[in-house]
């Protein structure tokens, strides 16, 4: 008898979820929507933020 867990039985049903798993990746834009607001956040201008300073610069 093992005391191991399969891969399916640890990962659940990839189309659905990854039960206790990893969570899935956000898509690109998730990812930059999530980083902005943490900017935000913290006081850090954002990623369009920067941009604009830059142009203003030039």
């Amino acid at each position: 008898m093992s005391h191991h867990k399969s891969n399916r039985e640890v990962e659940g049903d990839p189309d659905r979820d990854h039960s206790r798993g990893m969570p899935r990746r956000p898509d690109e834009e998730e990812l930059q929507e999530m980083t902005e607001e943490d900017r935000r956040d913290v006081g850090l201008p954002t990623g369009t933020e920067r941009r604009r300073d830059e142009d203003d610069t030039q």
